[in-house]
């Protein structure tokens, strides 16, 4: 495995992993990728370009079909595929939250399940909620259905954080929010993360959010990473003429700030 020796540093590493599903469809086609422990990289991409199969290969909900996915320094096969979701912090869109638990035992369901007291399940939930800028003493006995969407994506990000505070997965956790609420929790999310240096994978389609986010942007296109790096390399240097396509509208993307 190439990036093997090199992994130390890394969080995950993709090893020339493709993806082959029955009937014949390429999913993903060869990808050697890897993220430094820390950082954020944004798997960038059209719908079908193989950007949510490389996310899910990272927790073992998809197995490659060649190749080898490392998760902090050990082969995914090497895990057991519970123990590893569950050491690893999952946002979607909405939050996914479970509508049936409160606020409190929603962000607390990994605690829960890996056997913890009731006392630390609680302690661990308030101590993420107040992360994610949310008083666990108003908003802990509250369900979904009574919170915003901005408010249940808070909870969502909170749970992760209850799960793994060194590598979350995102996938599209934006994505159903109206833009100025998520313009703001793109900015909050920005600022705990570097804060808490939680390594995150996201998975977005939006070019704005992956370079607000992004440390690095990886596109891909048809099953292939196409060009990876920082944002202002895919402005300046576009390693062909999808790249160039695809960030025409480069000039209205507002690049994040590294401070």
């Amino acid at each position: 495995m190439s990036e093997l020796s090199s992994s130390a540093a890394k969080a995950v590493v993709w090893d020339d992993v493709a993806k082959v599903y029955p009937g014949g469809h390429q999913a993903v086609r060869g990808v050697s990728l890897s993220v430094a422990r820390g950082e954020v990289l944004a798997l960038l991409g059209t719908s079908g370009s193989g950007k949510t199969t490389l996310l899910k290969m990272v927790n073992a909900l998809i197995e490659p079909s060649s190749g080898w996915v490392v998760v902090r320094d050990r082969c995914s096969t090497e895990w057991d595929p519970i123990a590893l979701r569950r050491s690893i912090g999952y946002v979607i869109q909405e939050g996914g939250l479970m509508p049936h638990l409160s606020v409190l035992d929603n962000v607390a369901l990994v605690a829960r399940v890996q056997g913890q007291p009731l006392r630390e399940q609680h302690s661990l939930a308030a101590s993420r909620l107040e992360l994610v800028g949310l008083d666990p003493a108003r908003f802990g006995r509250l369900f979904p259905r009574q919170l915003s969407g901005g408010q249940r994506q808070r909870v969502g990000v909170a749970r992760a954080l209850a799960a793994s505070s060194d590598l979350i997965l995102m996938d599209e956790p934006f994505g159903a929010l109206d833009p100025i609420t998520r313009r703001e929790l793109q900015d909050e999310f920005r600022r705990l993360q570097r804060r808490l240096k939680t390594t995150v994978v996201l998975v977005t389609h939006d070019l704005r959010e992956a370079c607000r986010l992004g440390d690095r942007l990886a596109l891909l296109h048809e099953g292939e990473l196409v060009q990876v790096g920082p944002a202002s390399a895919f402005l300046q240097s576009p390693t062909d003429h999808y790249v160039r396509e695809f960030f025409l509208d480069a000039a209205a993307v507002d690049l994040p700030s590294k401070d």
